[in-house]
């Protein structure tokens, strides 16, 4: 994982739910392939922001409101935020269950309320996860977060928990 991630603000509100995410009708049940996840990174956010997957810049961070991901979880919802670009996700408040199933894939999910106050759409930000701070190139302002769990690091820096626990088990068969 990097510990310094740089990118352009995509700004949203309060309650973007599952189905805002990743619509319904077009997820399966089950682990998508990369067809089938290019289908629902199109449809992404459209009931808010049509044709927003042809808007986002790679490497960009996702902004929002209170109550991110809240709904139904299926995977789609969580893998469909990295197929558009995203590097991070930072919400005023994040269901848990979404922000546990985005550690679980590796993904950086952060909890900064009042994030929507001082962040706004196409603002230029630095996250620096390793002195747990956040920069605001057009306000010049910083301020400072909570770090993740010494666990949420660890299974986001492997990669996700598979690998997480692969590397555990090996070191545990070589101790």
């Amino acid at each position: 994982m990097d510990m310094i991630i740089k990118g352009k603000a995509y700004k949203f509100g309060d309650n973007i739910d599952t189905d805002i995410l990743a619509p319904g009708l077009t997820a399966s049940f089950g682990l998508a392939d990369a067809s089938e996840m290019e289908d629902v990174k199109t449809h992404a956010f459209e009931q808010i922001r049509p044709d927003f997957y042809k808007e986002v810049i790679p490497g960009s961070i996702l902004i929002a409101g209170r109550n991110f991901g809240f709904g139904s979880h299926r995977e789609h919802a969580t893998t469909v935020i990295e197929y558009l670009g995203f590097k991070i996700i930072i919400a005023d408040s994040v269901a848990r269950l979404y922000q546990r199933n985005s550690f679980a894939i590796g993904f950086p999910v952060l909890e900064v309320p009042g994030i929507t106050k001082m962040v706004e759409e196409g603002d230029e930000l630095e996250i620096n996860l390793a002195n747990c701070s956040i920069k605001n190139f057009r306000t010049g302002n910083t301020i400072s977060i909570e770090p993740l769990s010494e666990i949420a690091q660890e299974i986001i820096e492997a990669g996700g928990i598979i690998e997480h626990m692969k590397n555990t088990l090996e070191k545990e068969k070589n101790a």
